[in-house]
């Protein structure tokens, strides 16, 4: 006899009690156990576990015990439907969950039943399964409307799906049924969303606020998301009003975060810093409060004062690896080595922050021309954001030293050591060996490294660029054209190689097909837009030219498009416009070398 056998003939001396048990009745019993859903929607509070769901022969008993006639209406299970919820049972005792979670949610779809929905719920929340929880628990929130854990977890359900519309529709209704809706928890959430969804919460929330016009939390919801959409103006006013009706500054410290950002939007640094000082007379515990004055003082380069509030706070907590590091970078603005010395030392001796301490030692000792100590400090820097940066920079100590086999070993070595970063190396080497004019170990890198992995776009496009910075235009042509095989839409090698050829040979015919062909792609690209310019230049073609100049340089604010322009123009006769022109990107780039040439070469 199989299993399934065994348990129907369990199950049939109790079938016919069972059959005349409401659903609601028998899944509350499967559900007795499960804890109560706090006022809360931060996510559901951990459901019962399922090792701890009412035994079979617990439940039957009870069922039995029940069995005399209710007072309400009665829905019978059908035969089926009763197996599968046993079998569901059985398997969820024994710890098989994905069995019982498969059962639960059939049955639950199948039955629509307020306790198998709510007890699906529970089981996949419990297993962490979301998509599974999230249909559960509309299923339940959608048949037992006014059953505030049902709206509880399809509120949490949507958050973590990201839809906070939808979402916001149960919280409403969590408030009407006198339970706590934590609205404040869009406004946490709402900077994941695209502009379209976020709109879309915004009205959601503007609807709700006509029912409940002084929730604080959907008010700083509202004024949170419209800060997120530049409409600063009317959301200071939102925050302003907030922090009037609220003394409390403990229970407004999110908002005070809130109006600092928005002046900080509305470029007035100096009104943020103000109202900050002045909440910071007023606040009980001001530690939070204090770190972000400090960092608003750093950002508008106040370095002393933000020295004195992060010297506040350190005293406090002497081991806080992030207020060290704070004054530590805040020292070598102030070009205090020996200060900024001191806390990334006290950082290694606290074990904070380890890889980013060793850096900017090593900075210190570069600057201090301590060619060993920097070099043992950059060898020492952590995985994070300083890795490449310190590689780069040891690099650039052994090269500037004449160790170029020393160098390329250590980046060869660390290639090896760390496989997942191995074409930043690449890449980092080979500016290296561009930028000191080594050409031929800059080939032999990159020839070595494409020949392992022919198809690698970011480091064809970089060896294409090494061509036309060494003359090769050969090189730069094959593999702008092998980009352009893989990557048929790749617009920038469309342009780079269209420029190029413009710029470099006489075969602006298809110079002009590929620069148009990369403008269809990304018809806005200045850079684009300027190479559509010079090829026009170099065809004769001086007013198009001059036109196509004239939009790229009000695009993009660049000396060389500005050198273009001012060339095309004084090729046209317009030497007072073309002056200007140069005049005034010279006075954004001095050092411009393309400035200087266009000078120098139409000036007697």
């Amino acid at each position: 006899m199989t299993h399934a056998n065994v348990l129907l003939q369990a199950v049939r001396p109790v079938a016919a009690v069972l059959a005349k048990l409401s659903t609601g009745l028998l899944l509350g019993l499967l559900a007795s156990c499960a804890t109560t859903q706090q006022d809360v929607v931060d996510g559901p509070p951990a459901s019962t576990a399922p090792e701890q769901l009412a035994p079979l022969a617990l439940v039957l008993d009870q069922a039995l015990v029940a069995a005399a006639p209710p007072d309400y209406p009665v829905a019978a299970f059908e035969r089926d439907a009763l197996y599968q919820l046993l079998v569901a049972e059985v398997a969820g005792h024994r710890g098989d969950y994905a069995t019982a979670l498969k059962k639960y949610m059939a049955m639950t779809v199948e039955t629509r039943d307020p306790g198998v929905a709510a007890r699906a719920t529970r089981l996949a929340v419990y297993v962490k399964n979301e998509a599974a929880a999230l249909l559960a628990a509309q299923v339940w929130s959608e048949v037992e409307p006014d059953n505030l854990d049902a709206r509880r977890y399809a509120a949490s359900q949507l958050i973590k799906a990201g839809d906070l519309e939808g979402a916001i529709v149960h919280m409403a209704a969590i408030k009407a049924l006198g339970g706590l809706a934590n609205f404040d928890i869009f406004a946490y959430r709402s900077a994941e969303l695209e502009p379209p969804e976020r709109d879309g919460l915004l009205r959601a929330i503007t609807r709700m606020l006509e029912d409940y016009p002084a929730d604080p939390q959907l008010r700083f919801s509202q004024a949170v998301l419209l800060e997120q959409s530049g409409r600063n103006e009317a959301a200071l006013q939102i925050a302003d009003q907030l922090l009037a009706d609220t003394q409390n500054l403990e229970q407004n410290i999110n908002v005070v975060i809130l109006k600092v950002n928005i002046l900080k939007n509305l470029q007035r640094p100096a009104a943020g810093l103000a109202f900050l000082e002045a909440s910071l007379g007023t606040a009980t515990d001001n530690r939070r409060l204090r770190l972000i004055y400090a960092r608003m003082l750093f950002e508008n380069e106040y370095l002393a004062e933000a020295r004195a509030q992060y010297d506040l706070v350190l005293a406090e907590v002497p081991n806080d690896g992030d207020i060290l590091f704070a004054l530590a970078l805040i020292s070598l603005e102030q070009q205090d080595d020996e200060a900024a010395r001191g806390y990334l030392q006290q950082m290694l001796r606290w074990n904070l922050r380890v890889g980013e301490a060793h850096f900017y030692l090593g900075n210190i000792a570069e600057r201090q021309e301590d060619f060993v100590t920097a070099v043992r400090e950059y060898r020492q820097a952590g995985q994070g954001y300083e890795y490449l940066p310190a590689q780069s920079r040891l690099g650039a100590l052994l090269i500037g030293n004449g160790q170029v086999a020393e160098a390329r070993g250590h980046f060869e070595s660390e290639r090896s050591d760390h496989p997942e970063r191995h074409d930043q190396l690449v890449l980092v080497e080979a500016q290296l060996l561009n930028e000191r004019g080594l050409s031929d170990e800059l080939f032999t890198l990159l020839d070595q490294s494409l020949a392992a992995d022919p198809d690698n776009i970011d480091l064809l496009y970089y060896r294409a660029m090494a061509g036309e910075r060494f003359d090769r235009i050969d090189i730069l042509e094959r593999d702008l054209l092998a980009v352009l095989k893989l990557d048929p839409a790749n617009a920038d090698a469309m342009n780079a190689l269209g420029y190029t050829l413009a710029d470099r040979t006489d075969r602006f015919a298809e110079a002009l097909q590929l620069i148009q062909q990369a403008l269809a792609i990304k018809p806005d690209e200045a850079a684009f837009i300027d190479s559509l310019g010079w090829v026009q230049y170099r065809l004769k073609n001086y007013a198009q030219a001059a036109e196509h100049l004239r939009r790229a340089l009000a695009l993009l604010d660049n000396d060389e498009v500005a050198a273009h322009l001012g060339e095309v123009l004084w090729v046209m006769g317009h030497e007072a416009e073309a002056r200007a022109v140069l005049d005034k990107a010279l006075e954004t780039a001095p050092d411009s070398l393309k400035l200087k040439q266009v000078l120098e070469q139409f000036t007697p």
